[in-house]
C-alpha cells in the first residue's frame, strides 16, 4: 500500500497543472481518533519527504498568487511544494472512511449545530481537523528544531 503522503499528494498533485486529481482509496477499517493520529504519525515519520512537508509551514498555505501591493516589498517566492497539504484533512476523511455512514466514530445524523455551524466533534470535518492539528502538534514536539517561527 502506498504511503499516506503519496495518496494525499495524488489527490491534489494535478491541481493547477491541467491534470485530473486521483482518488484516495479507503484504508479499510474504522480507527478511532487516537488510532488515526498514531497511523498518520507513523506514516509521516517513515517518509522523509512527508516529514519535511508536514513540518514546513508553506505546505499549509496557498501559494502566492502574484498579487503585488503598490510600494510594498515583493514577498518571498514560495517553494514549489507550497500548499501541498492544504487539502490534507479531506484526504484523511476519505482515506480513513470518516464519511461512511457506518463509521462508529463519526456517524450519525444528529450533529450539534450552533448558530448555523456544525460544532459537533463527531462531524467528519471537525474530526479530521483535530487529527491534522494533533499530528502537527506531535511533530512539533518531536522535531522542535524543524518548526519555523
Amino acid at each position: 500500500m502506498a504511503n499516506l503522503l503519496t495518496k494525499l499528494s495524488n489527490l491534489i498533485g494535478g491541481l493547477g497543472k491541467g491534470e485530473k486529481p486521483q482518488a484516495v482509496e479507503w484504508f479499510g477499517s474504522y480507527l478511532d481518533e487516537d488510532g488515526i493520529v498514531a497511523d498518520v504519525l507513523k506514516r509521516v515519520r517513515e517518509d522523509e519527504v512527508a516529514l519535511e512537508r508536514w513540518l514546513d509551514p508553506w505546505s499549509w498555505k496557498f501559494p502566492y498568487l502574484g498579487l503585488q501591493i503598490p510600494f510594498a516589498p515583493e514577498p518571498p517566492k514560495p517553494p514549489d511544494h507550497a500548499g501541498c497539504l492544504v487539502f490534507a484533512s479531506r484526504g484523511i476523511r476519505n482515506f480513513y472512511g470518516l464519511w461512511h455512514a457506518d463509521n462508529p466514530h463519526t456517524g450519525g445524523d444528529d450533529f450539534e449545530i450552533t448558530d448555523g455551524v456544525i460544532t459537533d466533534p463527531r462531524h467528519p470535518d471537525n474530526f479530521s481537523g483535530r487529527i491534522v492539528d494533533r499530528v502537527k502538534a506531535e511533530l512539533a514536539k518531536l522535531y522542535p528544531q524543524s518548526v519555523a517561527a
